[in-house]
C-alpha cells in the first residue's frame, strides 16, 4: 500500500465500521441518541477529514477545499440542532434553526463546486454550460411536477412549512446543475473528480428520497437508511480530500472545448426526452396535464440544443482551419485567402505583399533536443510571428517548419520593412524548451505586386526565401524580378 494512502484506507475502514453500527444499533432498538451517534460522528468527522487532507496535500488552490470544510462544518451544526430538536419534542416547527444552517451549506458548497469549475476550464467553456442548462430545465420540470407542485398545493401544511421544503428541492437543482457542469466540463479526470461527483450524486439522491417519501408518507419517514446514504455521501467528500489527486484535481485544462461524446450526447438524448416522458407519466397518473409549462420546457430545451448545435459546427469549422499544433491557420485557408485577395486586388488595382518564413536548422533542433522542443520551437515562433502581425493580415503554417503571412495593401518598401520586424522579432529572445534556453532565427522571403497572379506570387517569395538561405540566414530577401500580373 502507497504511504500517501494510508489515511484515506482508515477513513474509508471507520466509515464503514459507522455505517454498519448505524443499521445494527437501530435494529437493536437502542435509545435515539445510541443510534443516531456513528452518523454523527461521521457528521462531525467529515469537515476535519477535508481540513487534514488539504492541509496534508497542500493543492495549489485551496480556497474551494476551504469553503467544502466551512460547508462542512454548517451540516454537522445543522445535524445537531436536528437531532436534538427530534429527541426533545419529535416534531419540527419549520422553518427551524436547522433548516437555516442547512441552507447555509448548500451556498457554501455550491460555491465550492463552482470555484473548482473555473479553476479546471479556460474561458467560459459555453458548450457545458449549455449541456448543464439542458439538464437543469429537464430536471426542474421534473422537480416542479412531482415535488414542487404537490408540496405548494398541500393545504393542510403552512405557508412558512410550504416555502421551507419547497426551498430544498430547488438548492438540490442548483447543485445538480454544478455536479452536471463539473462532470461534463474540461479539466482533468481522475479519483478525485469521480469521488466528489459521487458524493454529490449521492447527496441529492438521497435528499430527493427524503423528501418524496415526506410527501407520500406524511413525515412517517424510516431515516436509518437514508442515514447510511448520507454517511457514505460525506464518506466519498472526505476520501476525494485525503486522496493524492487532489493537487492535480484543478489544474486547468488545456482544452478549449469538450468533445461531444457518445456519453455526452446519451445525457443530452435522455435530459431532452424527460419532458414527453413527464407528461406521459402525469397522463398515466390522471393528473391534469400543465400543457403550458411542458411546452415552455420542450421550447427551452430545443433552444437549448440549437445553440449546442451551432457551436458544435462552428467549432469544427474553426478546427479546419486552425492548426493543431500552433493554433495558426492552415495552409488550405491561407491558399482561399490569398487567392481572394488577388481577385480583390485585380479589381481594385491594390498592392498585395507575400511573406514566406522558414525556422533555421530546425531538423538540427530535432535530432538534438527531441521532437518534443522541436514543437515548443514551432509554438513559440508562431505566438511571436502573430505578436509582429499586423491587422487585416493572414499568418498560417504552410508546412513543417514553414509560415506564411499574407499582407493586404502592403508594397515592396512596407513589406521589406515588416519582414525585418518579424525576424527580429523571432531572434530577439531565446526559446524555452523546457529548462534550455535555444537562441532560433527564421530566413523570410518576400514579395509584393499590384494585380498579381497568386501563384506567380507564391513563387516568388519562395525563390527570394532560398535566396536568403544561401546568404546565410537570420536575413530578409525581397524578390527583384516583377510578379506577373493576372491575366484578364
Amino acid at each position: 500500500m502507497r504511504r500517501d494512502r494510508w489515511a484515506e484506507s482508515a477513513w474509508l475502514s471507520a466509515l464503514v465500521i459507522s455505517i454498519v453500527l448505524r443499521v445494527v444499533l437501530d435494529r437493536a432498538g437502542y435509545d435515539y441518541l445510541v443510534t443516531v451517534a456513528p452518523y454523527m460522528l461521521v457528521s462531525f468527522a467529515t469537515p476535519f477529514v477535508i481540513l487534514a487532507g488539504t492541509l496534508r496535500h497542500r493543492p495549489p488552490h485551496r480556497a474551494g477545499w476551504f469553503l467544502m470544510v466551512a460547508a462542512q462544518l454548517f451540516y454537522a451544526a445543522a445535524d445537531t440542532l436536528t437531532v436534538l430538536d427530534d429527541w426533545l419534542s419529535g416534531e419540527f416547527l419549520e422553518p427551524t434553526p436547522a433548516d437555516l444552517l442547512y441552507f447555509a451549506y448548500y451556498l457554501l458548497i455550491a460555491s465550492a463546486v463552482l470555484l473548482f469549475i473555473r479553476r479546471r476550464s479556460p474561458g467560459w467553456d459555453m458548450p457545458s454550460m449549455i449541456d448543464a442548462l439542458i439538464v437543469a430545465v429537464s430536471a426542474g420540470l421534473i422537480t416542479w411536477v412531482f415535488v414542487l407542485q404537490p408540496l405548494t398545493s398541500n393545504s393542510e401544511l403552512p405557508l412558512p412549512a410550504k416555502l421551507t421544503q419547497s426551498a430544498y428541492p430547488v438548492l438540490d437543482l442548483m447543485l445538480l446543475i454544478l455536479a452536471v457542469r463539473l462532470a461534463i466540463g474540461t479539466g482533468t479526470r481522475g479519483s478525485v473528480l469521480y469521488l466528489l461527483l459521487g458524493s454529490l450524486v449521492l447527496m441529492l439522491a438521497v435528499d430527493t428520497c427524503y423528501l418524496v417519501q415526506n410527501i407520500v408518507d406524511g413525515g412517517g419517514v424510516s431515516e436509518t437508511y437514508l442515514d447510511a446514504v448520507w454517511m457514505a455521501s460525506l464518506g466519498l467528500l472526505g476520501s476525494a480530500a485525503l486522496h493524492p489527486g487532489v493537487r492535480q484535481f484543478d489544474r486547468r485544462s488545456g482544452t478549449a472545448l469538450p468533445d461531444a461524446s457518445p456519453a455526452r450526447l446519451g445525457i443530452l438524448a435522455v435530459a431532452v426526452l424527460m419532458a414527453p416522458g413527464v407528461q406521459v407519466a402525469v397522463w398515466l397518473l390522471g393528473w391534469p396535464l400543465n400543457i403550458p409549462l411542458i411546452s415552455g420546457s420542450c421550447a427551452v430545451m430545443f433552444l437549448l440544443v440549437m445553440a449546442r448545435m451551432a457551436g458544435l459546427v462552428g467549432a469544427q469549422r474553426r478546427a479546419a482551419i486552425t492548426d493543431s499544433l500552433t493554433g495558426l491557420r492552415t495552409r488550405r485557408f491561407f491558399a482561399e485567402a490569398l487567392g481572394g485577395e488577388c481577385r480583390r486586388a485585380a479589381r481594385t488595382g491594390h498592392p498585395v505583399g507575400l511573406l514566406v518564413i522558414d525556422v533555421d536548422h530546425f531538423k538540427r533542433i530535432n535530432d538534438g533536443y527531441g521532437h518534443p522542443a522541436g514543437d515548443q520551437v514551432l509554438r513559440e515562433v508562431a505566438r511571436r510571428l502573430t505578436a509582429a502581425s499586423r491587422a487585416g493580415g493572414v499568418v498560417a503554417r504552410y508546412g513543417g517548419e514553414e509560415f506564411v503571412v499574407l499582407a493586404p495593401h502592403t508594397g515592396t518598401d512596407e513589406l521589406l520593412t515588416l519582414a525585418e520586424r518579424f525576424r527580429t522579432e523571432v531572434a530577439g529572445l531565446p526559446v524555452d524548451i523546457g529548462g534550455d534556453l535555444l537562441s532560433v532565427t527564421v530566413s523570410v522571403g518576400a514579395a509584393a505586386a499590384v494585380q498579381p497572379d497568386e501563384e506567380a506570387l507564391l513563387r516568388a517569395a519562395d525563390e527570394a526565401l532560398y535566396a536568403a538561405k544561401a546568404a546565410g540566414r537570420n536575413r530578409s530577401v525581397l524578390a527583384d524580378a516583377p510578379v506577373p500580373a493576372t491575366r484578364a
